[in-house]
């Protein structure tokens, strides 16, 4: 299968991590210029307006930039979540891209499209926030699916109906919906995930990974559900989670790469 079939899906999400970098940059730069900003200014040169942008903004003192990370996090969690549900359909998607004969298609496939076509169906009068449905789209390609059809059109929209927070519960039921079982040790055998983890060998780096991932879940949910109260992220901690999830989505990208080949006709 060619490589390109999760380029978008990494493309876009590298986009995301790259928004979020330069934000926390901006935000740590912004807090280093801030108290030094009046020497830095020739007062008299400025403007009613500038000056009183600059001094509105020299008071905020008590800015805290946690906040603001703390709010990264969420953004960070619905990119990767994102990211994921991408991964999923486009893996369906290229599989109808190679194979339109409902009869070959693994029975796996045929049984998930008809489940997650179902579950899409009903949402009809309450639609979901972060997916979209087609629902005469839907119709018609589940109509496609039967016993001789040579123009079958699997329903990739409705594949990663319901993924949410990418615990590594989660994550690895995501990769089910594509006939994959996810070994932790394909991802600890990459040399990325062991430089940004600081591991020496597979079975620690795969461990890491579970570990990273439950840590930033709960962390994320704190956040969401009790505000800001309680959960301490750094700016470090914050780098330290954007290194690991551009690191991870590109090793997963691999590995479910290789496993849905089989299902590809060339």
């Amino acid at each position: 299968m060619p490589p390109a079939v999760l380029s978008n899906a990494l493309n876009e999400f590298d986009l995301a991590l790259d928004e979020l970098a330069s934000n926390l940059e901006f935000v740590r730069l912004a807090g280093r210029v801030r108290p030094r900003l009046g020497s830095m200014l020739r007062w008299e040169s400025l403007d009613a307006e500038s000056k009183e942008l600059a001094s509105k903004f020299m008071k905020q003192a008590t800015a805290d930039q946690m906040v603001i990370i703390r709010a990264m996090v969420v953004s960070l969690s619905g990119a990767f979540e994102h990211f994921v549900r991408r991964a999923v359909r486009d893996c369906v998607l290229a599989i109808n891209a190679t194979n339109a004969d409902y009869d070959a298609l693994d029975a796996h496939f045929r049984n998930q499209n008809l489940y997650r076509t179902g579950m899409a169906f009903q949402t009809v009068y309450e639609p979901l926030d972060y997916l979209q449905f087609e629902f005469e789209s839907l119709a018609k390609n589940v109509g496609s699916c039967v016993t001789g059809s040579k123009a079958a059109a699997l329903n990739a929209d409705a594949f990663p109906i319901f993924l949410s927070i990418m615990s590594p519960k989660n994550l690895s039921e995501a990769l089910k919906r594509v006939g994959l079982e996810l070994d932790w040790d394909d991802l600890g055998r990459d040399d990325s995930m062991r430089l940004v983890l600081d591991t020496r060998n597979t079975r620690e780096t795969a461990a890491a990974i579970q570990e990273l991932l439950k840590r930033f879940c709960r962390i994320r949910n704190q956040i969401a559900h009790s505000g800001n109260v309680g959960a301490v992220v750094t700016e470090d901690d914050f780098r330290q989670f954007l290194a690991f999830f551009r690191a991870l989505a590109h090793t997963l990208a691999g590995v479910i790469v290789k496993g849905i080949a089989k299902h590809i006709e060339h």
